[in-house]
């Protein structure tokens, strides 16, 4: 069975469905909680307990309030996804927190260096975000490119991550 489980955090409402302490989805920042609990219920997760939810939970708060995420990248995953797809997410797992890599990069790290459009395609399907952190890829100029939770949300999490330098505030 595949719980679900949603947490308010200094940035919205996230939440993870595992199976047997497993992420299997996941989602970005929402304003309701009950927008959290639609898009993991829609991926088939219900109400239900998971020993390591809590623990799950606790992590995205700590990362959204800019707080060593501890066990972020180590939290077992398992994305359901065609072969190149899961190669794809699971290689994200390999950019350490503060830093980006381009496309291309990701390409040859996967060893076609003709495959940056269908590494951008995986990211865009990429189920569990922020474990899985789709967001440090950039375009080859370093500009940001494609986001399923939006353009902003991308430099947000990079800016929190020290990716890049925060906005200047407009007075």
């Amino acid at each position: 069975m595949t719980v679900l489980a949603v947490t308010e955090t200094a940035m919205g409402w996230v939440g993870v469905a595992l199976d047997g302490g497993v992420i299997r989805q996941a989602t970005l920042f929402h304003h309701t909680r009950e927008a959290c609990e639609r898009e993991l219920r829609a991926f088939g997760a219900e109400d239900g307990f998971d020993a390591r939810a809590e623990e799950a939970l606790a992590i995205l708060r700590d990362y959204a309030a800019g707080r060593p995420a501890e066990g972020l990248g180590a939290f077992p995953c398992d994305p359901v996804g065609e072969p190149f797809q899961r190669r794809a997410w699971l290689a994200l797992r390999e950019i350490p927190r503060g830093e980006t890599r381009s496309y291309g990069w990701m390409a040859r790290h996967l060893g076609d260096a003709k495959a940056a459009r269908a590494v951008g395609a995986a990211m865009g399907a990429n189920p569990i975000p922020l474990w899985l952190p789709c967001h440090r890829l950039v375009a080859a100029d370093g500009s940001l490119h494609g986001f399923g939770g939006g353009l902003a949300m991308k430099q947000a999490l990079l800016e929190l991550e020290g990716a890049l330098p925060p906005r200047l505030a407009l007075a």
